[in-house]
């Protein structure tokens, strides 16, 4: 017996479909003739659907420089939305301000997280503690118990986790100390687990920030070499981000004396002790605001630690909080009311990584995925 087309049940099924994908176009026309607005809702729903997710994860996480650079990457791109399922960071105060910004409250000490609890992740970010590679620090290395051998847990959580991509940063030195031996077992054991391994030392300066920080950014990824691109922008000005209220200036002529420096440095002055004659070292130098600015420093002293002096007319004083946010490419809204000593902040600061940067890397990690 042969059926008719209203007996045949696959016929059937894939006209009621068509009928109501029929109907479901007529009815976003009839919203969309009745108000234009609905359109605008409709298509930023649907282009939201679309994009591909990218998990990432935030290790070490400080003030959450890559959660801020993946977020304004996110409002850049129409094709890919980053998303961060885990953070993590020893210090409390931290995780805190981390809360407090992006809504996600990190795990602690990462040598005590469950690698099988940890969700799924594409990328894996880390600016992994410095101290024991710094040139202002012991340089010691992995040969640093306590700090140089986290490296060894990233390792453990890739290869239980296996993501895509890794962005990893530290101190420019880290590839020249102990005559670049560190740098090759780092090397040695992400291209061995299938990474293709690129770096760079990076100056942020060339990146919008009028701050002169060096950096090196490794970037690994398990099918393609990620390119970095030249970038040599314009310096920008530390007067850019200067506060022009702000009325409270160090008096230093108790103590010291400004002697004004030769050449085109970024210093403009040194302060120089009017009893023993010496002066200059990292806390007593006065720089320029008409150029770029030094690297913000969590480790250094004196009259100008942290930040540094600037010269206004005749006085000086270090930057404000909300000027050094500004230094690393964060902006107005970051917010850090869960600190109860607020000038911590300028510490945590010393120790972060420059939004500007991490932005324009982020850009061109559509091109390995």
């Amino acid at each position: 017996m042969v059926e008719t087309p209203c007996e045949n049940n696959d016929y059937t099924k894939t006209l009621d479909i068509a009928v109501e994908e029929k109907l479901k176009e007529l009815n976003i026309k009839k919203l969309i003739f009745e108000n234009k607005e609905v359109n605008v809702n409709i298509d930023d729903t649907m282009q939201e659907n679309q994009r591909k997710e990218i998990k990432y994860i935030d290790l070490f996480c400080g003030l959450g420089a890559f959660h801020t650079a993946f977020n304004r990457n996110n409002i850049l791109q129409n094709e890919v939305k980053y998303t961060c399922v885990f953070a993590s960071d020893i210090d409390e105060g931290v995780r805190n301000i981390y809360e407090e910004n992006y809504g996600i409250k990190p795990a602690g000490d990462i040598n005590k997280i469950n690698i099988d609890t940890m969700p799924n992740f594409d990328i894996l970010c880390a600016g992994f503690p410095c101290q024991p590679f710094s040139i202002a620090g012991s340089q010691k290395g992995f040969q640093d118990k306590r700090r140089g051998n986290l490296f060894t847990k990233l390792l453990q959580i890739i290869d239980k986790k296996q993501p895509e991509t890794l962005m990893l940063e530290n101190v420019k030195n880290l590839h020249t100390i102990h005559k670049g031996e560190t740098f090759k077992i780092i090397k040695n054991e992400l291209e061995n687990r299938g990474y293709n391994f690129s770096y760079k030392v990076i100056d942020s300066r060339y990146f919008n920030s009028p701050q002169s920080r060096h950096r090196i950014y490794i970037i690994c990824n398990k099918d393609k070499h990620y390119i970095f691109r030249g970038i040599n922008r314009p310096i920008v000005p530390v007067s850019t981000i200067i506060d022009n209220t702000i009325s409270e200036f160090f008096d230093f002529t108790p103590k010291y004396k400004l002697e004004k420096c030769s050449g085109k440095s970024m210093m403009k002055y040194k302060l120089v002790n009017v009893k023993t004659g010496k002066g200059g070292r990292q806390g007593e130098r006065v720089y320029d605001i008409t150029k770029c600015g030094p690297t913000i420093c969590a480790s250094s002293g004196g009259p100008g630690a942290k930040t540094g002096l600037y010269y206004f007319d005749g006085k000086i004083r270090t930057l404000s909080i909300n000027e050094t946010l500004k230094m690393f490419g964060f902006d107005d809204s970051y917010k850090y009311e869960s600190l109860s000593n607020k000038k911590y902040m300028l510490f945590y600061l010393g120790n972060s990584i420059v939004v500007n940067v991490l932005q324009e890397l982020i850009k061109d990690l559509q091109f390995i995925f």
